[in-house]
């Protein structure tokens, strides 16, 4: 039967403090003095005649008060009803349905329903049901419930869609449904081997029963796995994942409009290419479509966008424009760049910039020289960098190194004068070839043996900064460090050939061009999504989305959703290899009564209804205590 229970009883002994308004009411009663009069006509005025109400005053005053104690007592002691919500100790059976693309094929859904029926007709009549849908996500669809009317329709309410199968991320997510009181876990699935992704967090704990129905998985499956534009046309790969060698139908549209059409074979477990000779347009959209009538459907269709990506604004900031090389090397090199990552550059010197330091739509700043720099202007670049810009900073003739903590907001322990490197040269080597900047020279990894530096300026090892490369002779060539929201980079000499002959080395482009794309990162236009990742707004569709302009009044960007290909693979392991992939963890320590006993009262929120009549009654008391004076 229904009771009540207290989460932390011990409050309970707060609603001793009614003894204080007791004691106050008892110890300050007021007794009238009785004066005799000789005119009756005079009783009228006398307090006699208000004693009795003003009693009935004072009893109401000190009920309000001890009213007030109790309830604060009571809401601190946590209430709730025992029994009111008796359902959550029940066991639970949670089916968990597999809607990622990998079940999708001919008839495969079907199945998936069936099993999903039979596990609910199957559950225990002491059991509660629900039902979990996952992909790449979890969600539930069918909340616990004795219900198997609305778990059966839940279930004939799902389709597949074109999401990953992602188990980790189902299993943790049903695990929480059942919660501690335990229970069973059906989870129906083709058991698609690229399933159980190492990234993936979750795990279920000790003791939870868990039961695989399996979805057969279709035969093959054709896939469409890349389109790319080429000088003379457009090309696509398209991938059989069957075990006999097929003939498949490709069709070429662009922006909406049918561009070409053939047929290839296509052999077992190996992909082919077709290839369309037709004029592509600056700007479009592609579609490569394929006939699979066994097949998932979702991977029948890949997208591409033509349109040239919007260039990524940098500053090279320079000391005298009318030095031949002062920042020329740095602007060509990054003028270069092409492909997804362009860049727009801005050459401008210290004075002009001071002028008018504006950075506010710049990307990166690369900094050759600083002396011309005004206040103004070094402030400018201060608060860049505070606010989270990107700064690339060279140590070279032109820099002030008496003004240098003022231009980047933060001291740098370098020393004023130049070193002339022994043997006069020395040479760049990586302190940490996993450096994004360093991808193009990870084979081979001495590509800086060839870069000869004659000058550089010494840099003191201190904390916060990060070497990324060293001179031979072990000083710091390269470092990085956080300022405020933003990342400063600093190179120890310079790159206008004055310092070393780098600017002249093959190695300089490729450094120059991924250090750019190092401090632009989140800031180059995205064309092609794979899924689950997608534009922001997106519903997760494949297809060509239309993206909002970047800037008030600037052109709206087109970007590609496309499926992810590694769910195109029908290739299925055994129940023994899903079960021994499952992570398990320890069940809670905290009995299954007191976490039934939290949630209850999580639900009621008893103590809140106790608190508002405690409100109404401090506001009777001050009401009639007004009156009472």
């Amino acid at each position: 039967m229904p009771g009540l229970s207290f989460l932390s009883p011990l409050f309970l002994l707060g609603a001793l403090a009614i003894a204080v308004p007791i004691a106050l009411h008892l110890f300050q009663r007021r007794t009238e003095k009785v004066v005799p009069f000789a005119a009756v006509r005079l009783m009228h005025g006398a307090p006699v005649e208000e004693q009795h109400r003003r009693r009935l005053r004072e009893r109401v005053l000190l009920a309000l008060r001890v009213s007030a104690l109790l309830l604060l007592a009571f809401a601190f002691a946590r209430p709730y009803l025992v029994g009111a919500n008796s359902g959550g100790a029940m066991p639970m059976t949670v089916v968990a349905v597999d809607v990622s693309m990998s079940v999708s094929g001919r008839g495969q859904f079907d199945a998936a329903r069936a099993l999903a029926r039979e596990a609910i007709d199957d559950a225990p009549a002491t059991h509660l049901v629900a039902v979990v849908r996952f992909d790449d996500h979890a969600t539930v669809v069918a909340p616990p419930s004795s219900d198997r009317g609305a778990a059966l329709a839940a279930i004939d309410g799902l389709e597949a869609g074109v999401g990953g199968t992602r188990f980790r991320t189902a299993l943790s997510r049903a695990a929480e449904v059942i919660g501690p009181q335990g229970g069973r876990l059906v989870v129906v699935t083709d058991l698609q081997r690229g399933g159980w992704d190492a990234s993936d967090e979750g795990s279920v704990p000790d003791g939870l029963e868990i039961v695989v129905r399996i979805v057969p998985a279709p035969e093959g499956n054709l896939a469409v796995t890349s389109v790319r534009r080429e000088a003379d046309g457009v090309a696509a790969l398209v991938h059989n994942y069957g075990e006999r060698l097929v003939r498949v139908p490709v069709r070429l549209a662009i922006d909406g409009q049918a561009a070409g059409a053939m047929e290839i074979e296509v052999a077992a477990q190996a992909s082919g290419e077709a290839r369309f000779a037709v004029d592509v347009p600056a700007r479009g959209a592609l579609l490569i479509e394929i006939d699979d009538r066994d097949g998932y459907p979702g991977d029948n269709r890949r997208y591409a966008v033509l349109d040239p990506p919007p260039a990524v604004p940098v500053l090279v900031l320079t000391a005298e424009a009318v030095l031949s090389n002062a920042g020329l090397y740095l602007q060509r090199a990054l003028e270069v760049a092409g492909g997804d990552a362009p860049f727009e550059v801005a050459l401008i010197d210290g004075r002009r910039f001071s002028a008018s330091p504006s950075l506010e739509d710049r990307a990166a700043v690369f900094i050759s020289g600083t002396r011309s720099l005004n206040r103004e202007g070094r402030e400018a670049l201060a608060a860049y960098l505070q606010s989270g810009g990107q700064v690339f900073l060279t140590l070279g003739p032109d820099v002030d190194i008496a003004t240098l903590r003022d231009t980047v907001g933060v001291a740098i322990g370098v020393e004023p004068d130049p070193v002339r490197a022994s043997g006069g040269a020395t040479t760049l080597v990586p302190a940490d070839t996993r450096h994004p900047v360093f991808r193009p020279f990870s084979s081979p990894a001495a590509a800086f043996g060839d870069v000869d530096v004659t000058e550089y300026r010494q840099v003191r090892e201190e904390a916060g900064w990060r070497v990324l490369a060293r001179f031979a002779g072990g000083a710091v060539a390269l470092a990085e460090r956080p300022v405020g929201a933003g990342r400063l980079v600093v190179f120890a000499s310079d790159l206008d050939t004055r310092w070393n002959q780098f600017p002249l080395n093959p190695a300089f482009v490729p450094f120059v061009v991924e250090m750019a794309r190092y401090l632009t990162s989140g800031r180059q236009a995205q064309h092609t999504w794979t899924l689950p990742e997608a534009p922001p707004g997106h519903d997760g569709t494949p297809g060509i989305v239309e993206m909002e302009a970047p800037v008030a009044g600037g052109v709206a960007r087109r970007a590609a959703v496309n499926v992810d290909v590694r769910e195109s693979n029908p290739a299925a392991m055994t129940a023994e290899a899903f079960d021994a992939n499952l992570t398990r963890r320890a069940a809670v320590a905290r009995p299954a009564a007191e976490s039934e006993a939290r949630e209850q009262e999580a639900q009621q929120r008893l103590w809140q209804f106790g608190l508002l009549v405690m409100l109404v009654a401090l506001a009777g008391e001050s009401f009639l205590g007004r009156r009472a004076v």
